[in-house]
């Protein structure tokens, strides 16, 4: 084998020279080379330690990130070929050579690799396709299985896909789990954005999103995005800030849209990242803010959201959670119905209330303008379900009049029906308000 100076002897065990001379000046792709060699272990195969050849430190040391090879002789020192050698025949080391305009993991035009390499190489190929072979095996039994199923179809499309790899895996154990659940493959109709949910893994990745916002609150940023595989729309909610009480108020956030989303008044959670920092919800057609004027002109409009806001706050105060921030900003129109939203400032059950400064948004509690006198006055933890019935009533006037109520200050329609559930609803007191959403909406009878 043709002398190559650039090369230590132990790496020529894993690439040689075809070329009469020994020797290269260029990569596959044309870029010029820099005379360095890395030594890689390469996934998915893990490495085999050489017995006797390193301790674990070292071991660790020469496996975790790619070295230069004058670095691990000078850590391994007349070990480091035999740890070379070793990789080559599991088939788990690669040649790095660095251009000046990348970095190639391949040995360059007119090398090949060792044939113990080759030999591995080989074997790994051959397992890669059997695995391939039974996924798509798998994948079209499942495929036929959902066929019966038409709200799985984005499932299936994927699975009839022909492209290997982790995700289609993945795929595949989301359809056994969707088959696997009664509730799930015996409904009739399914929301548009269900196969977001099935196939969540807390992947920021698996979504497209807008590079500008379509709403920044206090804590976070909503943007409108799509699904990347099924190419359902999306909105993603991403901190704004990385500190402890934002991101308490977005774990709180996606822990009460998991606990209540099912429910056709609450804005479901579909995704989210372990720490809580981002979070994926189906994309709303606006809020009751950008609806305010149809809701004003069209009989009925407003009491139809306003029995959606009712119902979607039933359950949580039912079990002692308080909202604390009903706004127009934070009720959307999705899929056609009312939901409630933005659940970050909200009151957990006693005793499992958390640090009190972590509800205050601007200069007081909740929403200014929105916010129950209690809220700002007192502890805003001992507050009842009368302060979100306080705030609903505020919404109403808000969308009726068009103005922003001032915190403390009454804001009234000018007349009609609605004048009386307002000051019903936001009296001063707590206790002369409607104590809960049932008697609220024994208001409504006389509304159009």
């Amino acid at each position: 084998m043709p002398d190559h100076p650039g090369v230590p002897e132990g790496l020529r065990a894993y690439a040689r020279p075809t070329h009469a001379d020994g020797t290269f000046d260029h990569d596959r792709a044309g870029r010029p080379r820099v005379r360095r060699v890395h030594l890689r272990a390469h996934p998915p195969t893990p490495p085999e330690r050489p017995a006797g050849l390193v301790n674990d430190a070292d071991w660790n040391w020469a496996t975790s990130v790619p070295r230069r090879w004058n670095t691990i002789m000078a850590k391994l020192g007349d070990r480091a070929e035999d740890v070379a050698l070793a990789f080559a025949r599991a088939g788990c080391v690669g040649l790095e050579h660095d251009y000046r305009l990348g970095t190639i993991c391949h040995p360059p035009r007119g090398w090949a690799p060792h044939p113990d390499l080759q030999a591995a190489r080989q074997e790994q190929n051959r397992q890669r396709a059997a695995r391939a072979a039974a996924q798509n095996t798998e994948a079209r039994r499942l495929a036929a299985d959902l066929a019966h199923h038409p709200t799985a179809g984005p499932l299936v499309a994927i699975l009839r896909a022909q492209r290997g790899g982790p995700y289609r895996d993945h795929v595949i154990e989301a359809a056994r789990a969707f088959l696997n659940d009664s509730t799930t493959t015996d409904a009739g109709r399914a929301a548009p954005w269900a196969a977001v949910c099935w196939l969540k893994r807390g992947t920021k990745s698996d979504y497209d999103r807008d590079q500008e916002p379509l709403a920044e609150g206090g804590q976070g940023a909503v943007y409108s995005g799509v699904h990347k595989h099924i190419h359902i729309p999306i909105a993603l909610k991403q901190l704004r800030y990385g500190d402890e009480d934002a991101l308490h108020r977005m774990r709180r956030e996606i822990s009460i849209g998991h606990l209540y989303g099912q429910h056709p008044n609450v804005m479901p959670v579909l995704d989210s990242d372990s720490d809580g920092r981002w979070f994926v919800m189906p994309l709303a057609n606006g809020s009751a803010a950008g609806h305010a004027e149809r809701l004003r002109r069209e009989t009925g409009a407003l009491r139809y959201l306003v029995t959606a806001v009712c119902e979607g706050l039933r359950r949580p105060h039912i079990d002692d959670r308080i909202h604390r921030d009903i706004k127009p900003a934070n009720v959307l129109l999705l899929n056609g119905t009312w939901v409630v939203a933005d659940w970050g400032l909200g009151r957990q059950p006693r005793g499992e209330t958390s640090v009190p400064r972590r509800t205050r948004t601007g200069t007081g509690f909740g929403s200014e303008g929105f916010a129950a006198p209690e809220l700002s006055s007192g502890n805003p933890h001992n507050v009842t379900a009368a302060a979100d019935i306080y705030s609903i009533g505020r919404l109403i006037a808000a969308i009726l009049t068009g103005e922003r109520p001032e915190q403390n200050l009454p804001l009234m329609p000018a007349s009609g029906p609605w004048v009386a559930v307002v000051a019903e609803t936001t009296l001063h007191k707590p206790t002369d308000r409607p104590q809960n959403v049932d008697e609220l909406l024994g208001l409504l009878k006389d509304i159009p």
